[in-house]
């Protein structure tokens, strides 16, 4: 019922990208730090006989409709890294 606030940066990817970004598109978080890392796929490797193969079997779609994938979740307010 409170204020709330998340901070990630470019080390964010996968679940805490879809829960940034979810909670951005219900604005019910303000986003503060970096953007993220941008992994917005489930992948799996196939062994092969001579090495492997690495599938792309999903992609993770945010309430808006936009994809995490590449771009990651922007900030609402950027706050500078170390990182």
């Amino acid at each position: 019922k409170g204020p709330l606030a998340l901070l990630v940066n470019r080390l964010s990817a996968s679940a805490s990208e879809i829960f940034a970004g979810a909670m951005q598109d219900y604005h019910r978080a303000l986003i503060i730090g970096g953007q993220t890392f941008g992994k917005g796929t489930v992948q799996t490797i196939q062994p092969l006989n001579h090495g492997e193969l690495k599938l792309t079997l999903a992609k993770f779609y945010r309430v808006s409709g936009q994809s995490t994938q590449h771009q990651g979740v922007l900030p609402d307010i950027d706050y500078p890294s170390i990182i």
